[in-house]
């Protein structure tokens, strides 16, 4: 798995299999979160897959897709309950690239912090350009 921190206590992935979630409760997470809308790849596993798989391993399973192109205040808003408990936090998509996103809009608190966040995430080597116009709609001014 390749995980990366973009907090303490929130840290994002490419697609998980069921088989990982063993290794995430090894290492102390307390909610994972499945950013990935069902049936984009026919190799995905399905939303009810990982979230038996999680419920096994003794973790809180939350499903919040996120299509860029109606990417609205609510799916920020569920992912900034997340990210401001106490929970540690693992989010996931097709590439980490959606729920890195989210985490940005979820901290953001005016135009300067929205660039410096972006500029932070991208550094981790998630290349957030396409995403930035839906991004936008969402950004604090």
């Amino acid at each position: 798995m390749n995980i990366t921190e973009l907090s303490p206590e929130y840290f994002v992935s490419p697609q998980i299999e069921v088989a990982d979630l063993v290794v995430l409760r090894s290492q102390g997470f307390d909610v994972v979160v499945n950013n990935r809308p069902d049936g984009e790849a026919e190799d995905q596993p399905s939303s009810a897959e990982i979230q038996s798989a999680v419920e096994q391993a003794g973790m809180r399973y939350v499903y919040n897709p996120v299509d860029l192109k109606r990417l609205s205040n609510s799916e920020v808003t569920v992912q900034d309950e997340l990210i401001k408990s106490d929970d540690k936090v693992f989010a996931f998509c097709r590439t980490g690239t959606r729920s890195s996103v989210l985490w940005v809009l979820a901290n953001q608190e005016d135009e300067m912090s929205f660039v410096t966040l972006v500029a932070d995430v991208m550094k981790k080597g998630f290349d957030l350009g396409r995403c930035l116009p839906a991004m936008e709609r969402l950004k604090k001014h």
